[in-house]
């Protein structure tokens, strides 16, 4: 009432003391019936609550526990509703109206399978009724025991594109005594609908920009990027028919009802069709997302809670764009500075001005020269990321040998440093055309083997090639019951490079799960100015790279869907950050931190992007695997010591 009429200071007032006396009066009545409640029972407590496939279920469990001296009766402590219409189900044999496993063969200990969850679009508001079903690709790894002496923990790596293969894998981490659970989360791999649709992609090559720091085709990518906006928006195959019109609405847009928080809906709906009292979360860069959404919403089903390079809680597009550029530009200067610290070790550090000064004046020479690197059409179409038909920008290709994909294989780096070294001397020796071929030999060497290392890759009974068609691609999707690989979806020969052609996964989630996003051409290129010279990252190109591709992914989408910022005081757990990560800043480790305040934090010196069992990780490995094997939290603070990410003798 005091919201939809003018009233005066004192009106308002009188009508606040109007409703505040009975309400006292109803609120000190229900405090003494507490406190008589309280002296009856004072000496009863509650129980677990406990469910088939439970580790410490007992067949004594399915008799409601009652206080001493009364009977099972509606007096009693009514019982969790989801729990005890779950509690007949178990991971081996699910809810069948909810999941559905495949194969029943492969239902066994230590067996791997997988099926359909059964999903209502979506599960708020006045259109509940109305929502159609959606189908979600689900994959386990039973443990050896069952039930599961742990539970069931669930991995997500990261994308967003990673898929359920993944997460079934890194299982080996956790030991044989969970079940793992990974997923195709909506809109990916064999969940239904897909995302891989053309027109939600971009055309091929036109995200592949020949310079990153070139403002004219960053122009022209944006544009791209704006059309193929509402096009895929607008694809027929997501407007999703209602399954009533009760609510006055024929149809709804899976584009809207297929980002985070539905991956942490689908996956309580796991939760309860497996007749689990909580899961376990393991989540890798992006899949950390889905864990803390999880935990925001379902707080009390959350078992072992582990965030690895997370991202932030609050899922602002822009920040995070300038965040990631921020962080390539730490990393860089530290591989810099390493190569510094070296001296005559590490030629390139003896250059006037440092390592920094010499990767820059090479990158502005080669850019100065528009350098092309020729190659075969059978190479370009091979390689895949040739800027014209014969050739690829020398840019583009320094960036690669650069990638953030060495940021962990020191070796690697090291050796293409000391290779720059010879480019820069000849750069400032004037010798230009010493300069070029040298630019042209190494381009043509680092192609070479990255074809040849696509086609060792490649099954040999099949062309070779990174789009090359598997055998995977004609298994009946309807029967086939493997988990899913990021390049190969049973049923879906295209699949792979329809996803990839334009970032489509990552667009179409995060467009659903973030906000501060940009509509403006002008706009955005007035912040990308502010990158390029705020992280000049060596003339790289990297952080202004980055930048893009974070920002660009949500540019002019109709119809943003944000998830909820992140956060739960009650929940533990272990969060993972390395100081020098190119792909999820530090500080996002620090923010999720804050945000689930009963975790420990543990970090690592390392130049790198997610925990795995390589050799970087190994003094940090241990800390992980022990708090999932022997549930014992480390202590917050902790800190992984690495070498330096380069070392010369």
């Amino acid at each position: 009432e005091q919201y939809t009429s003018v009233a005066q200071p004192g009106e308002v007032l009188r009508k606040q003391q109007k409703w505040t006396k009975p309400l006292l009066i109803v609120f000190v009545a229900a405090l003494a019936g507490v406190a008589v409640l309280v002296a009856h029972d004072r000496d009863w407590k509650a129980p677990a609550v406990r469910v088939r496939g439970h580790p410490e279920f007992t067949e004594e469990d399915a008799t409601p526990a009652n206080p001493p001296g009364e009977s099972a009766t509606a007096t009693s402590p009514p019982a969790e509703t989801d729990l005890s219409a779950a509690s007949e189900w178990t991971a081996m044999h699910p809810d069948p109206a909810v999941l559905k496993w495949l194969d029943t063969s492969e239902v066994k200990p230590g067996g791997t399978t997988c099926g359909f969850l059964i999903a209502p679009l979506g599960t708020m508001g006045v259109h509940v009724e109305s929502y159609p079903d959606v189908k979600v690709y689900v994959c386990i790894k039973f443990a050896k025991t069952q039930p599961a002496p742990k539970g069931t923990i669930f991995t997500h790596c990261g994308g967003p594109g990673s898929v359920s293969g993944c997460g079934v894998d890194w299982g080996q981490h956790a030991g044989d005594d969970y079940n793992h659970v990974g997923i195709d989360q909506r809109g990916l791999g064999r969940s239904l609908p897909t995302f891989a649709t053309p027109n939600c992609t971009l055309p091929a090559g036109s995200d592949i920009l020949g310079d990153d720091e070139d403002e004219t085709q960053t122009r022209k990518l944006l544009r791209l990027v704006k059309a193929r906006a509402h096009t895929c928006f607008n694809d027929p195959s997501f407007q999703l028919p209602a399954k009533n019109n009760k609510s006055g609405k024929d149809h709804f847009n899976f584009l809207q009802f297929s980002g985070t928080d539905e991956v942490a809906e689908d996956l309580d709906r796991f939760r309860k069709a497996i007749g689990a009292r909580k899961l376990s979360l393991h989540g890798i860069s992006y899949g950390s997302a889905i864990a803390m959404a999880y935990a925001t919403k379902f707080r009390d089903h959350v078992d072992k809670f582990l965030l690895n390079s997370p991202v932030p809680p609050t899922l602002s597009m822009f920040q995070m764009a300038w965040d990631s550029a921020h962080g390539q530009q730490l990393q860089y200067d530290n591989f810099a500075a390493a190569c510094d610290s070296a001296g005559a070790a590490c030629p390139l550090s003896m250059a006037p001005g440092g390592t920094g000064n010499a990767l820059a004046l090479v990158m502005d020479k080669i850019r100065q020269m528009n350098i092309q690197i020729p190659l075969t059409t059978d190479q370009c179409k091979a390689f895949f990321f040739c800027t014209s038909p014969t050739s690829v920008s020398a840019v583009y290709l320094a960036n690669l040998q650069l990638g953030f994909s060495q940021a962990g294989d020191r070796e690697g780096f090291k050796q293409v440093v000391n290779e720059v070294y010879t480019q820069y001397q000849a750069a400032a020796s004037g010798d230009i055309v010493k300069f070029e071929s040298m630019i042209v030999k190494s381009g043509q060497e680092y192609v070479a083997a990255f074809i040849a290392a696509v086609n060792a890759a490649a099954r040999p009974s099949q062309p070779s090639g990174p789009q090359a068609a598997l055998p995977f691609f004609d298994e009946n999707p309807d029967t086939n019951s493997k988990p899913t690989e990021e390049e190969r979806v049973a049923g879906q020969p295209d699949y792979h490079v329809l996803i990839n052609q334009g970032q489509v996964a990552q667009t179409c989630v995060m467009s659903q799960s973030t906000f501060d996003e940009a509509s403006n051409e002008n706009y955005f290129m007035s912040r990308w100015k502010e990158v390029k010279s705020t992280f000049p990252n060596f003339h790289l190109g990297k952080s202004v790279k980055l930048f893009t591709s974070w920002w660009s992914m949500t540019y002019s989408w109709p119809r943003l869907t944000p998830t909820t910022s992140a956060a739960s005081p009650t929940t533990p757990g272990i969060i993972i950050g390395y100081i020098y990560d190119p792909n999820t800043p530090y500080s996002w480790a620090q923010q999720a931190h804050a945000s689930f305040p009963l975790t420990s934090l543990v970090t690592s010196q390392a130049s790198k992007h997610g925990m795995t069992d390589d050799e970087i990780d190994r003094h940090c490995l241990p800390i992980l695997t022990k708090y999932l094997q022997e549930d014992v939290q480390p202590v917050d603070g902790d800190l992984c010591q690495a070498p330096k990410p380069i070392a010369w003798s």
